[in-house]
């Protein structure tokens, strides 16, 4: 009975294990269909990759797993909401791997997360992607056109939501001419100033910061994130703010706490429609 004890105790520690091991490292696509109320033209179907909080993170050899998957999605566009590195480890190899390798698929637009904000490594970080030729949007915009129809693409520097939050956001954003007639799109690493962007003509925003609760629950969600704490109201998934769609990734990597549970690495899949 107790050799009978002793291997089962053995085989629920296993399954434990790759649970957890899984958990972390088994990569979700979550696929997002949008409609615009507004005639997109060329922009019917526009495939855009979100990706987020690599937290320098390694997902095969020089990012296989990842780039296997974004081959697949065959993006239009890519985004990477912040956090590319971590400030509490060394390295940046992995996330200039990753990006470097993702913008041989398309365009990749690049904004900073606290991580990148808060570490002397940003300086070297930033020299890297400019030599692989990713958009770096530091409160800046960009305008990708089709056709006669135009997609702008406003990128927040992490540092610019930070300090006096609200007064800070709203300057940065007032001073971007967005006709309502574009698409126009937002990155901003931080989910919850929503209240902020959707008071400007944004069909769009992406966002990452909140690595999905990190541990989630059904029904409940998840249960603690940077920057919103307990039960997060912004966690993952979309949530609509006026006429502004918010579109929160769950990440790719882990920070502080090292695990999640229930909450696999997502990469984000958003196809643009017209009603």
């Amino acid at each position: 009975m107790k050799q009978i004890m002793i291997i089962i105790g053995v085989i629920i520690f296993i399954l434990i294990v790759v649970f957890l091991y899984l958990e972390n490292n088994l990569i979700e696509v979550t696929k997002i269909e949008v409609d615009l109320d507004k005639d997109i033209g060329g922009f019917e179907g526009y495939r855009i990759v979100h990706l987020s909080d690599l937290h320098n993170k390694k997902f095969g050899d020089n990012q296989d797993k990842i780039i296997r998957i974004l081959e697949n999605l065959n993006p239009d566009i890519i985004f990477f909401t912040g956090d590319l590195i971590d400030s509490r480890r060394k390295g940046i190899d992995n996330g200039i791997a990753l990006l470097d390798r993702a913008s041989k698929l398309a365009e990749v637009y690049y904004i900073t997360g606290n991580h990148e904000e808060r570490t002397e490594r940003y300086l070297d970080l930033y020299k890297e992607l400019k030599k692989i030729n990713i958009d770096i949007l530091e409160d800046s915009k960009k305008t990708v056109s089709k056709n006669g129809y135009e997609l702008s693409i406003v990128g927040l520097r992490d540092s610019s939501i930070q300090g006096l939050y609200g007064e800070n956001i709203s300057a940065t954003l007032s001073k971007f001419q967005l006709e309502e007639k574009d698409i126009n799109i937002l990155l901003a690493h931080r989910p919850s100033y929503i209240d902020y962007y959707s008071k400007y003509p944004f069909d769009l925003v992406f966002s990452g910061h909140a690595h999905g609760g990190q541990i989630r629950l059904p029904v409940i969600g998840g249960l603690l994130s940077p920057g919103q704490g307990l039960l997060p109201k912004y966690d993952s998934g979309v949530y609509l703010e006026g006429k502004t769609r918010l579109i929160v990734s769950r990440g790719l990597g882990n920070s502080i706490f090292p695990q999640r549970i229930l909450n696999r690495p997502e990469i984000i899949l958003t196809i643009l429609n017209s009603k």
